[in-house]
């Protein structure tokens, strides 16, 4: 059914465009008076302030952690970074300023932008109330305890206690941003005329080409008063429809409900045009009373379609990643809509369209910037408990804080979704969603809503974000889909879709870890402290490796984006799908440490994949390929279907797919155009089939698939892996062929022989598992495997002449992996290195191997963890490495120059 939301949008820019001409300010940043209250000796018990001249001094805007107050950390975990300085309770902040005497008949506000979380004010001694939110300003009207002309005296109580039991709210967690305490973005008194614009809020409506304007007016004069309000604006380059509105009346709040013209050549806005109309709106009143706000609005609508979003009248997807709210410099987020900008920019081009806000609300200029790119906001209120129903106080905090996000925020094209929070558990919890999604819904018609990300699932959401449809569940072990059976292109995830009547996004996809890349250490400038990878690094260190860092970051790097393209390519072939919310295009720095990103959590580049080649398969429009199998041999015909994902702007008229099968080197040894065809937006469309024997080739060989649309830049490749029927038996010399560790090989390799032990991997004496995709998450928080990180290799190395591979794990190596025991090796001398090593868990750096060699006595020994003795008529792969061992083994170059003992050996088997 369609539900159609048309959605009024609009953004208001940062704090400073709520000024006119006729406000007037005075910024507070800079140095404060300052002293910390563990003990909350500041105000007795009948709020009269106790505590003497404040000692110390910090600097505002900013944190306790940043001006070193507080407890220095003694220790260091690895399981997140380290705060240098940590402080829980009340800090008292004080600033004297000279207020002008012409402040004299204004109305005086004090404005902080984001405190954390907890404030009470005083101005020259004289309690001005108290205000709480960790998601908006706290605005403080101040006129009557002002003194103009002179000297004021500002105090500010900030605690960032546990003020309600928000449990794990990225919000304040320790995890990511930390519970800092401070006051952070513009700090200022603000005088205002005594009849002056306190709001402004606009719902464009997009089939009216117009704008309901609801304006809020603030009346100080205790008397009636007369005014009119004028607006006008531009968009594209053309002014809209000049209007105006009167009011009167004598109420300290008046609400004028008005209608404003947007012109008949409607811009709209969504990620292909964020176009802004650029509004004005100025009040006179009395002759001598003005002001004027200047506001962005996007006009868009939203609405769904069955399981599908529906943007603007198109279908639209959800390309989304999480920001847990991890600000490593400053322990708070940014509040400049530059550093915003930037970040946002990354996002796109990395491909995506969208970020969720993991438990917490993004300042001003996060908004701002995403209004300006055309980026979509999930927006959530700082919520995740397993308690919901046990606190009554908490449930109406969050209640408050919603309508003050919404308020707030709600202008906002960019701000599209709101949810209340993360993974939420409790006695009353269903009951408690239903009622927050039926308020905002009734309060705010311009977003689309839905309960809690993950679970529970209510009726009342307009979309689902959904757990469980990804290729690796929580603690699914090897059990998960890349574990299970090889690749198949024509898995999707309709029994979950079928199951919805609403869009689906999948909850927190793309875990795939990467081993920590050891030389972001030195960026860590600020306030958090990378310890828990300095102590990787050590553990690394002592375990001999630390010189294979770098490879290792590489190797599993490369690894985690392949997973990660097959999963997005995953949801993007799945008829009916909303989109997908990744966890997280930046590393995630707690909860056991988990480096998921493709960039840094600083936001830069990692070095094993660029922006480009990511955003091949993470774009509005990519190609897709559904077959059976990614390893094939010569005696088959690959069969394929091409298709298409297009989330783009519009149709692909008069589209000519174009294919390749091309060898490394380039040369092509296949290729042809499909039908031309209309491509509509949706997915996924099916472009046609590929047929192609495989016949002429004769040796083993990588391929690539690729598949584009001509006089586009839409293409995708996948990688496959032809393997011979038939391989010739290799000339043996004098290579004995053992299968278990005993006396006779021994004595063989002690008289100077060569020995190919293809091990029974129910003697391998290790406990090691044979795990085949990467971790997910990280093993700390699950405490099982996959607990391994792909293999490294030298490709070069003639062990592997005659078998294709990368340095890294790709899906080829599914059969040999997951019919092995890997090898512990920790034991064996320093220069020992695998010829097929498993990249290991950063917490626990073993050296593990499937293939290794060594001089033993005075012979050669290739031993292999992997089983290449079984089923080999059906398994081409472990046929294919098994060859190129034995070629390897009967020629001149295996000369294993690391010698071992016999009795380490020994160690390895049963």
């Amino acid at each position: 059914m369609l539900r159609s939301l048309f959605i009024l949008l609009s953004a208001i820019t940062l704090w400073n465009t709520r000024l006119s001409a006729q406000t007037k300010v005075l910024p507070l940043e800079g140095i404060w008076d300052f002293k910390l209250d563990p003990f909350e000796t500041g105000v007795n018990s009948n709020g009269v302030q106790l505590q003497p001249q404040l000692a110390e001094t910090i600097t505002l805007p900013g944190s306790t952690d940043q001006g070193g107050k507080g407890y220095k950390t003694q220790g260091m975990t690895s399981l997140r970074l380290t705060r240098a300085f940590e402080y829980k309770g009340i800090a008292w902040y004080e600033k004297e300023i000279y207020v002008p005497a012409d402040w004299q008949d204004k109305e005086v506000e004090l404005f902080l932008e984001r405190a954390h979380w907890e404030t009470q004010v005083w101005i020259n001694g004289q309690p001005a109330g108290r205000r709480e939110s960790l998601s908006v300003p706290h605005v403080y009207s101040v006129s009557s305890l002002i003194r103009a002309g002179e000297k004021n005296k500002v105090r500010i109580r900030v605690n960032n206690d546990k003020i309600y039991d928000i449990e794990y709210a990225h919000a304040i967690s320790a995890e990511t941003q930390t519970n800092w305490n401070g006051i952070i973005g513009k700090i200022a008194l603000q005088a205002y005329d005594k009849v002056h614009l306190a709001d402004v809020q606009i719902y464009p409506d997009a089939a009216k080409r117009s704008a309901k304007a609801k304006i809020t007016i603030r009346n100080a004069t205790a008397k009636a008063v007369n005014g009119r309000l004028t607006f006008s604006g531009a968009a594209g380059g053309k002014n809209i429809p000049v209007s105006s509105a009167t009011f009167s009346g004598k109420d300290s709040v008046m609400i004028v409900n008005t209608e404003i013209a947007l012109g008949d050549s409607l811009l709209l806005w969504d990620e292909f045009h964020p176009n802004l109309y650029r509004l004005e709106v100025k009040l006179e009143a009395d002759g001598h009373y003005a002001d004027e706000k200047k506001v962005n609005v996007g006009v868009r609508s939203l609405a769904t379609k069955g399981t599908q979003f529906i943007f603007n009248g198109r279908p639209a997807f959800i390309r989304g990643t999480v920001n847990s709210s991890e600000f490593p410099l400053t322990g708070y987020p940014h509040t400049t809509v530059e550093e915003w900008t930037r970040i946002f920019r990354v996002c796109r081009d990395y491909g995506l369209n969208a970020m969720r806000f993991h438990s917490w609300c993004p300042p001003e200029a996060a908004f701002v910037a995403a209004d300006e790119l055309g980026m979509y906001l999930q927006v959530e209120n700082p919520d995740w408990r397993f308690t919901v129903g046990k606190d009554s106080a908490t449930n109406r905090f969050l209640k408050e804080e919603g309508e003050r996000i919404l308020d707030t925020y709600g202008n906002h094209p960019s701000f599209i979704m709101f949810c209340e929070g993360n993974e939420m558990v409790g006695p009353t919890v269903k009951e408690f969603l239903s009622a927050q999604v039926t308020h905002w819904k009734e309060r705010d018609p311009r977003h689309l809503y839905t309960g809690s990300a993950a679970y529970p699932i209510v009726p009342e959401s307009d979309y689902n974000v959904l757990y469980g449809a990804r290729p690796h569940r929580w603690k699914e072990g090897l059990k998960s889909r890349f574990n299970v059976k090889p690749l198949d292109t024509w898995y999707d995830y309709s029994e979950y879709v079928a199951k919805h009547k609403v869009p689906m996004i999948t909850h927190e996809i793309g875990q795939w870890c990467v081993y920590p890349n050891f030389k972001e250490i030195p960026k860590y400038t600020g306030v958090l402290k990378p310890y828990n990878y300095e102590l990787f690094r050590e553990m690394l260190r002592e375990s001999r490796m630390l010189d294979q860092a770098e490879e290792f970051t590489t190797a599993s790097g490369k690894f985690s984006v392949i997973m990660k393209k097959e999963e997005v390519e995953s949801y993007l072939r799945t008829p009916g799908f909303g989109g997908y919310h990744m966890l997280q295009l930046n590393d995630f720095p707690g909860q056991g440490t988990a480096p998921v990103g493709v960039v840094d959590i600083f936001w830069d580049p990692k070095p094993y994949v660029t922006a480009a080649e990511f955003s091949r398969f993470q774009a509005p429009a990519v190609p897709l390929l559904r077959t059976t199998s990614f390893t094939w041999t010569n005696g088959q015909t690959f069969q394929a279907t091409a298709q298409f994902a297009n989330f783009g702007e519009s149709p692909i008229n008069d589209a000519v797919a174009h294919w390749t099968l091309k060898y490394p080197d380039g040369t092509i040894y296949a290729e042809g155009d499909l039908a031309k065809t209309d491509i509509p937006i949706g997915a996924p469309f099916t472009l046609g089939e590929l047929s192609v024997p495989l016949n002429r080739i004769q040796e083993a060989v990588k391929l690539d698939v690729e598949i584009g649309i001509k006089g586009t830049d839409c293409s995708n490749k996948w990688g496959i892996w032809v393997y011979p029927e038939q391989l010739k038996a290799p000339q043996s010399k004098d290579v004995m062929i053992a299968h278990r560790w005993n006396d006779k090989v021994k004595s063989y390799l002690e008289k100077g022989g060569k020995v190919l032990l293809l091990a029974d991997t129910a003697d391998v004496r290790s406990d090691a598992d044979p795990v085949f995709s990467g971790i997910s998450w990280n093993t700390v928080w699950s405490g099982m495997p996959p607990n391994l990180l792909g293999i490294l290799c030298d490709p070069q190395h003639p062990a592997l002449r005659h078998f294709p591979t990368q340095f890294h794990s790709n899906w080829q190596w599914w059969d040999v992996v997951r019919h092995s025991k890997p090898l512990v090796l920790d034991k064996l001398p320093y220069s020992f290195k695998p010829l097929v090593q498993m990249v290991p868990d950063w917490n626990r750096p073993r050296k593990i191997g499937l293939v290794f060699e060594a001089k033993v006595g005075k012979g050669s020994l290739l031993v292999s963890g992997a089983d290449l003795r079984n089923g080999l008529d059906k398994r081409p792969v472990a046929r294919q490495l098994l060859y190129s061992l034995q070629q390897y083994v009967n020629s001149d170059e295996f000369a294993p120059d690391v010698t071992v003992d016999a009795a380490v050996i020994d160690a390895l088997f049963k």
